[in-house]
């Protein structure tokens, strides 16, 4: 295998890896982005530290979607609408804190989620390590705890 398929395979598994997590993959269904949106970023921002080279930006729209060739077009223009709604959920946050809304009840238990969700899913890995089903139960576990504290933000409890 040449050293320049070796880079994007590297670069495409680690992709690969990342967009089948199934804890990014749930937390993907609800927020604001699409699957492709959220793959054109991590490839835009990581492509790089992922092939552990410098990529022109042909290499970069390469490496989305196992390799089927995006044209830079395209890529540009899925990039330009993630980072909008990029844009657009960080100004959601500073709105809410500006307005005092961060410290509300509601709100309070998603500010340190997301830390806690990344080290209690490595937690679970190391626990359920060589039991994949028991691992999947678990991240399932925590991912219905993570969707009824959403759906109680949302009122969905109380207003049913």
């Amino acid at each position: 295998m040449s050293q320049d398929t070796d880079w994007s395979e590297r670069a495409r598994s680690a992709i690969r890896g990342t967009v089948q997590d199934p804890v990014l993959s749930r937390l993907l269904e609800r927020s604001n982005l699409t699957a492709a949106q959220f793959e054109t970023v991590l490839v835009d921002q990581l492509g790089a530290d992922l092939a552990e080279k410098p990529l022109t930006r042909e290499e970069i729209t390469h490496l989305r979607r196992a390799g089927r060739k995006t044209s830079r077009g395209a890529f540009n223009r899925t990039l330009q609408q993630a980072r909008t709604n990029i844009a657009e959920a960080v100004y959601t946050v500073l709105l809410l804190g500006y307005g005092g809304l961060l410290e509300s009840p509601s709100l309070a238990p998603f500010l340190e989620a997301s830390e806690r969700l990344r080290s209690k899913t490595e937690q679970l890995r190391e626990a359920a390590r060589g039991d994949p089903n028991a691992y999947r139960s678990l991240v399932n576990s925590l991912l219905e705890d993570l969707e009824r504290a959403t759906d109680a933000l949302r009122g969905k409890e109380r207003d049913a």
